[in-house]
């Protein structure tokens, strides 16, 4: 089935939202990968060569699970 271009524009416009229960704060995610809180700061700082995705609210970090699940599973096999 062939998407008219409308439909298709539209997506591109209006990205799916962000599950709120998949945010996550820098303390949850030490916890649920099991790591320290520093390591996790350490992984999303911009000057990191890989760097843990992450949303800058005001002076907050904040993590979509999603996105960490995805990174992580980019990270197999790869040197930490």
């Amino acid at each position: 089935m062939k998407v008219p271009k409308s439909v298709a524009s539209a997506v591109a416009v209006f990205p799916t939202p962000i599950d709120p229960l998949q945010i996550l704060t820098l303390a949850e995610l030490a916890e649920r990968l099991k790591v320290s809180e520093r390591w996790v700061y350490e992984k999303s700082r911009r000057r990191s060569t890989n760097p843990l995705p992450t949303m800058r609210i005001g002076r907050y970090l904040r993590f979509d699970w999603l996105e960490v699940s995805d990174w992580l599973r980019n990270q197999s096999g790869k040197a930490a």
